[in-house]
This record gives structure tokens, C-alpha cells and sequence, in this order.
């Protein structure tokens, strides 16, 4: 996964984009390779997402294949890509601002500190989607990050 989540970053940079790697992928960076992972989550910068169909075919025209729109969701290498803007971080109060943010393993991209993916874990008990279809396993990523930030 991390050999695929390079190859993405390389082709973002084209447009100047340092993706926010979000979801259990970005959590890994703490717990390890703490499950098998069946997609990467990236934030980017609202411009991208607001402009979409431009973005679209720059994502088109690198090997991306679009497998659900509305939700800005791709396959790259067989792997489940989604992206979405980066100001969910801040709207849905998971940071403070951008400075919360810290580099993920020295590569142009950044991730969120241990107790800010608790805090958007939690939040996202709240969504009906994921308690229905995530919550056991949202709630057990919560309990390691718990454990994670106790330990360190």
C-alpha cells in the first residue's frame, strides 16, 4: 500500500498537491500495519474538489479509474482511492487549523496527530453510514489510538 500511496503523492505534486493521508491509512502511521487496508483516503485543498471535473481528468489521464463520482472515489492499482476537501478537518472541528497537521514519514504529504484521529473517529460514531456498517471496527481503531496515546 505504501509503495501505491507513493506513486499517488509523485502524481498529485504535478499540481502542487500535499494530500492529508486520512482514514486507518494515516493511523498507521502510530499503530503500524495494524489491519489490511482496502483503500487510501486523502484530503486535498477545497480548490481541487470544487473544480472537479478539471481534477477528474488529471486523475483520469494518469491511470485512475472513477468508480464512484459523487463520491470522489477511484481505483489506482487496484487499490480504492478517495478524496475529499481539507477543510472538513477544520469544519468538523477534528483541528484547530492547518499548523495541527504534521508531516507523514518525511514525503510531501501530511497526516493528523494520534489524538486528532481520536477525535475524528469519534465523530464519525455519529454518522449513520459508519455505525451501521463500521461501527465495531471504527470502535476498535478507537481503542488503539486510546491505548496509543496512553503509552506515549
Amino acid at each position: 500500500m505504501e509503495k501505491i500511496l507513493l506513486k499517488i503523492i509523485k502524481i498529485l505534486q504535478e499540481l502542487n498537491i500535499e494530500p492529508v493521508v486520512y482514514g486507518s491509512l494515516g493511523v498507521a502511521c502510530y499503530l503500524g500495519n495494524f489491519k489490511q487496508f482496502g483503500d487510501i483516503d486523502l484530503l486535498v485543498e477545497d480548490d481541487f474538489i470544487d473544480n472537479w471535473e478539471k481534477f477528474k481528468v488529471f486523475l483520469l489521464s494518469h491511470s485512475f479509474i472513477l468508480i464512484d463520482e459523487k463520491e470522489h472515489e477511484f481505483l489506482f492499482d487496484n487499490f480504492k482511492v478517495g478524496f475529499a476537501k481539507k477543510s472538513i478537518l477544520v469544519k468538523d472541528k477534528i483541528i484547530n487549523d492547518y499548523l495541527d497537521l504534521v508531516n507523514y514519514k518525511g514525503i510531501a504529504a501530511y497526516t493528523l496527530r494520534p489524538e486528532h484521529f481520536l477525535a475524528a473517529y469519534r465523530f464519525s460514531l455519529k454518522d449513520g453510514y459508519r455505525i451501521t456498517n463500521r461501527g465495531k471496527k471504527d470502535q476498535e481503531i478507537i481503542d488503539k489510538l486510546i491505548e496509543y496515546i496512553k503509552n506515549n
